[in-house]
């Protein structure tokens, strides 16, 4: 009797895990940057930063190929970061705020092979 239960539960939670899984690998195949935080504040003193962690997938990436995350600030002044991704497509870098960033909304770009991947925002706004 007990057999009789056990095997069809054993068999759900194996096609639940594999769908799962195969659902996942699916999902991480969609290009995307992100930023641990939406909003930061600007630092008061030359001394101090804060750190803005990034992390991205570029689809079909190449190995030992240059994966571009340009950073526009409010003005339109845009700072590159050339880095690599793991072999899996997979980004991670940081980026410091300083006294000197300027306030207001900063987009960040994912490019890769000369092409735009994705995009988000963050807020650098005045340390009261």
């Amino acid at each position: 009797m007990k057999f009789k239960v056990l095997l069809p539960v054993l068999l759900g939670v194996l096609v639940i895990g594999f769908t799962q899984f195969a659902v996942a690998e699916e999902l991480e195949k969609v290009a995307y940057i992100s930023i641990n935080q939406v909003e930061f504040e600007q630092p008061q003193s030359a001394n101090i930063y804060q750190e803005i962690i990034i992390n991205g997938y570029a689809e079909n990436y190449s190995r030992g190929q240059t994966v571009t995350i340009s950073i526009i600030s409010p003005d339109g002044v845009s700072e590159e970061i050339n880095t690599f991704a793991t072999k899996k497509g997979e980004i991670f870098t940081v980026h410091h705020i300083t006294i000197d960033s300027q306030i207001g909304e900063h987009q960040v770009i994912l490019e890769y092979n000369g092409e735009e991947m994705a995009s988000t925002t963050f807020q650098i706004i005045e340390n009261k």
